[in-house]
């Protein structure tokens, strides 16, 4: 099978970015077509499962449930306008208090000294006495950001 909609891509961190392109641009809710994001999903879990099969010694442990969580709450967020990235295996959506009630039952965490909203498959282990900045988690991480939030302008 090629992978028409992810040639290319190196890594579960770049992988999931363009899954979230695609959701963006193909997901039903946003105009898109059912049968091409039906193609979508199949080739984003056949390439999810390829790289973690081959990149289970590099230290990142990424599990077919997490992935499927992981997909669950792109999809339903897709349609929200907020500021969203994805920084390690992390969703991190800013700019969002309209959501704030949707974001808590999808099982978000208000991350107050951020000022951010944020998901993980499993529950968080502070590894750190101190806080550690945005910036920093973002530099050792990575960090893509998959959707910024429109600007709405107001004619007077």
């Amino acid at each position: 099978m090629t992978e028409k909609w992810f040639n290319g891509v190196k890594d579960i961190e770049t992988l999931r970015k363009r899954y979230r392109e695609l959701l963006k641009k193909h997901h039903p809710d946003n105009g898109g077509n059912e049968e091409t994001m039906k193609e979508i999903n199949r080739q984003y879990d056949a390439v999810f499962a390829r790289m973690s099969h081959e990149n289970k010694s590099d230290g990142q442990s990424y599990t077919q449930e997490e992935n499927k969580q992981f997909k669950a709450i792109l999809n339903e967020i897709s349609g929200f306008n907020m500021t969203v990235e994805i920084i390690g295996s992390w969703i991190w959506a800013f700019d969002c208090f309209q959501y704030k009630d949707r974001l808590k039952e999808l099982g978000f965490k208000w991350a107050a000294k951020k000022r951010a909203w944020t998901w993980h498959s499993e529950p968080y282990r502070r590894h750190h006495k101190k806080e550690v900045p945005l910036s920093h988690i973002r530099a050792k991480y990575g960090c893509q950001t998959v959707r910024s939030q429109s600007r709405q302008y107001s004619l007077d």
